[in-house]
Parts: C-alpha cells; sequence; structure tokens
C-alpha cells in the first residue's frame, strides 16, 4: 500500500489521509526493527551510525515537538531533548548515552502518537496563516522524516555483525532481461525549470523553483552496473593515480579501498579488510565475488547496480570511463523536463506519485533491480531507474537555491551548505516512496559508502 496524501497534489488534506500516512509510515518502521534483538538495537555498530534504540527515540521526540508541542500543548520555543538532538549530540557520542531499552522505547512511539492524534482531531486544518498546517506541511514532514530515518536504520543494519537479518517482507524485483548497459542519452542545451513548487511537501532546500540553463550533455540511461564496475577493478582502476582526485587519492590510500563495501572475493574471505589482495582482484570476474551483509552473501550480479561506493571512487569511475558525474541540475533535468511541453514533472513519469510498478521502492526488495527492469519509470528524456534501487552521487556541493528561506527550522538545511558535503539525487531500495521525487536532494561527505549509493555517467559534447 503506498500513501499518496491529497496535499502531494495540491489539495489540502483529510484527517484520516493523515492518519493512515502516519499509521502506513510506522507500521514500516517496527517492520524494520521486530528482527533486530536487544543487542542489535542497542549497539553503535558504527561511530557514523547511531544505535537503532537512538534513530527510534529520536522519531518520537521530533514527532512530540512537532505535532504535540508545536501545534499547541508547549510553548513554540520547545526543543528536542538533548540526547536526542542530532545537533547538539553527534552520531559518535551517542552509543555513550545512557537510553531507555527497547520497550520503554517502543512505549514512547505509541504514546506519542496518541498525543499526535489527539492534537489532530483539534487542529482546523484548514486555518489560514498557520504554515505548519498549510497544506498538511507539518504531519508530511515528521512522516517524512521517520521514512528518512528507516533508511538510516537499514544503513545500520547493513553494517551489522553481531545478528543475521532476515526482514519481515521481501519482494524480488522483475527481471528484465538482457539489457545493454553503457548507453548514453542526449540532453539538448536550454533552460528548465528546477526545484518544488507550491501545493506539494518539500523541504527548504528544494526551493525555490527557478530556471536553470544547461549546456547539451549526454547522461547515462541507467546506473552504472556491477559488470562496468568490474571493469574498472580488472583495469587496475583503484591503482591509477589519473583518475583520482587529489583527496579521493588520500583517501583510497589511507583507508585501502580497493572494491565497493561488502564486496569480498570467494576465495579469501578476508579481503573485505585486506588491502594486499587489491592485486588479485585485477583478475577477478563477477563470479570470483560476492557481497556480505547481515542479510547473508549474495553474488554480484553482473547487470545490478553498484551500490555502496563513495564519491570519490564514484568521480574515478567516470574518469576511467571518459565521462564525469552529473551536476544535481543536469541529473534533474533528465528525471524531470519534458521536452514537448517544457514542463518539469515531479517524477520521472509524470505526476502521479503512485510508484510500483515504476520504481524500486519502500524497502520491498531489500535490494536493487538490474538495470531495465522499470521501463514504466522513464523519464521524458529517455532514463530509466532514476528514482529507487540507487542514490546517485553529482559533481555538486550542497548549496542553497537562489532565494532561499530556511523553514521550518534553520537545522536542516542552512547548516551543511558549504564545501563539506556532496548532493546525492534521486532515492535507493530503501527509500519511502513519498519521500521519492525528482527534487529531493541528499547530502553526505565525498568519503561515505554505507549510502545506498552508486553512479549515473555524464560528459559534454563537443560543439
Amino acid at each position: 500500500m503506498e500513501y499518496s496524501p491529497a496535499a502531494q497534489d495540491g489539495r489540502v488534506p483529510g484527517r484520516h489521509a493523515i492518519i493512515d500516512g502516519l499509521a502506513r509510515v510506522r507500521q514500516r518502521t517496527l517492520d524494520i526493527v521486530s528482527p533486530l534483538s536487544d543487542a542489535g538495537m542497542r549497539t553503535q555498530h558504527s561511530p557514523i551510525m547511531s544505535p537503532v534504540i537512538w534513530d527510534l527515540g529520536h522519531i518520537a521526540e521530533f514527532e512530540d515537538l512537532w505535532l504535540v508541542q508545536r501545534l499547541g500543548e508547549v510553548s513554540s520555543e520547545s526543543t528536542l531533548a538533548e540526547a536526542y538532538d542530532a545537533m547538539r549530540t553527534p552520531r559518535s557520542a551517542r552509543g555513550d548515552l545512557d537510553l531507555p531499552d527497547r520497550n520503554a522505547t517502543l512505549d514512547r512511539l505509541t504514546r506519542v502518537r496518541e498525543r499526535a492524534l489527539a492534537r489532530l482531531r483539534e487542529v482546523d486544518l484548514a486555518e489560514t496563516g498557520n504554515r505548519l498546517l498549510e497544506d498538511g506541511f507539518v504531519y508530511e514532514l515528521v512522516r517524512e522524516h521517520e521514512a528518512q530515518h528507516q533508511e538510516t536504520i537499514l544503513q545500520t543494519i547493513f553494517l551489522m555483525e553481531i545478528d543475521p537479518y532476515a526482514p519481515v517482507h521481501r519482494e524480488r524485483p522483475p527481471c528484465s532481461g538482457s539489457v545493454s548497459a553503457g548507453q548514453m542519452i542526449r540532453v539538448p542545451a536550454g533552460g528548465f525549470e528546477m526545484g518544488a513548487t507550491g501545493g506539494r511537501f518539500s523541504y527548504d532546500n528544494e526551493r525555490p523553483r527557478h530556471t536553470v540553463v544547461t549546456d547539451e550533455y549526454e547522461i547515462g540511461r541507467y546506473p552504472v552496473t556491477n559488470g562496468e564496475y568490474l571493469e574498472f577493478i580488472a583495469a587496475g582502476g583503484y591503482d591509477e593515480r589519473a583518475v583520482w582526485s587529489d583527496e579521493g587519492w588520500a583517501w583510497k590510500e589511507e583507508v585501502g579501498l580497493f572494491a565497493p563495501q561488502y564486496w569480498r572475493l570467494k576465495a579469501d574471505p578476508e579481503s573485505a579488510s585486506s588491502p594486499a589482495a587489491a592485486e588479485s582482484t585485477r583478475a577477478a570476474g563477477a563470479s570470483a565475488w560476492e557481497r556480505v551483509t547481515s542479510l547473508g552473501s549474495e553474488p554480484v550480479r553482473p547487470t545490478d547496480p553498484v551500490v555502496h561506493v563513495c564519491q570519490h571512487e564514484a568521480e574515478a569511475f567516470a574518469r576511467f570511463a571518459g565521462c564525469r558525474l552529473p551536476t544535481e541540475a543536469e541529473w534533474e533535468k533528465a528525471a524531470a523536463w519534458d521536452p514537448d511541453s517544457g514542463d518539469s514533472r515531479p517524477y520521472p513519469w509524470g505526476s502521479d506519485p503512485l510508484a510500483r510498478g515504476r520504481a524500486n521502492l519502500d524497502a520491498l526488495a531489500f535490494g536493487v533491480a538490474e538495470v531495465g527492469a522499470y521501463t514504466a519509470g522513464r523519464s521524458p528524456v529517455g532514463c530509466d531507474q532514476m528514482l529507487g534501487d540507487v542514490w546517485e552521487w553529482t559533481s555538486s556541493l550542497f548549496a542553497a537555491y537562489p532565494g532561499f528561506e530556511p523553514y521550518p527550522y534553520d537545522d536542516y538545511s542552512a547548516v551543511f551548505f558549504g564545501q563539506d558535503y556532496v548532493v546525492l539525487r534521486g532515492s535507493s531500495w530503501a527509500t519511502d516512496s513519498a519521500v521519492a521525487r525528482n527534487t529531493f536532494r541528499n547530502w553526505d561527505y565525498p568519503i561515505r559508502r554505507q549510502i545506498f549509493a552508486g553512479l549515473r555517467l555524464a560528459r559534454d559534447l563537443e560543439a
């Protein structure tokens, strides 16, 4: 079941739509964490990720702040408790917190939801002059916030080593048969409207909508596949200094990168943490590799999009291929712009938010679908799988659009603008379908590999 609130198509949502949307996202949260042991939830599996129990507590406190306190019970100056405030308690410190146990945290989620629904019965959803209630904004803010933490929790689960993980539901993506990876799509020069429009929920960094002009360029029809990435490995791409940026090369050397995260040679179980094995990887074909996560091991399928590479790896691969990473404007134009009408669509397939059959989303598959599996989600210019499967690294730093105004709080976007964070576009198999849209902007450090991220190539066309 997919949530498609009326607010997403420009109308004021009704209470039943809001309740259904909140219930749907909560059930998915509970489904994701239900297979975890108490130790699995309380352990900090990586210093760059929170303990799962912290994510759950943060979800509860965020909902209490915005759907209870900010809607009338307490002063609008109320804030998150320090332990669950992401800005005051960084991830590296969250493993040392004395947090409530599993049962207490789940009970807190339930009690907050009861209070939020009680407030919902009392508020006037059509009240004018209240930006939080306009088009149901604050309810979708809380819903999408929880959905985004689900993907973060899934990233943590893939890093777990103390327990195997068996998802409650898993639907294998459809198979498309043989496709030709490496195809490029020409996108004409000219302007298009970039960013979110009014009447649909969006974050402050997606606004305001503005005209962007691009030169003519080509962009990949599909994300880069494992088969293509294996060619990079086999050609010694991890040792080819010329294709790496200075920062990328320094990071690769420091941590010993020689394959995507979770890849191991079947003949060498220690290869995931043994850079000394890098030389033997050059002659290894797809059949020699496997991906090992908390879900167990699986083959490296050549036609699957490559996933769990950092931006430095993505950039190096692109140079190796004689290409580059797209800018985020180029990515959005290829996903949204309709050359026939001149309009920019909210989704590659049009204005309908329902994604089933069009994109691999909602953690239904617990993995990527091979390229070519979702032709019904093709963009107007001809690109496939721009939503779902893998986030795609761009070459753009995370920055404000012209005329940007922070809302409803400064810390969501503005504090991250600058030279440190790189934009990712699209969404992954783990992304909630209501979060996945052409204008959504994700961002992270260029060294991060726990994200379900891959890449799509771009290149300039000669004048």
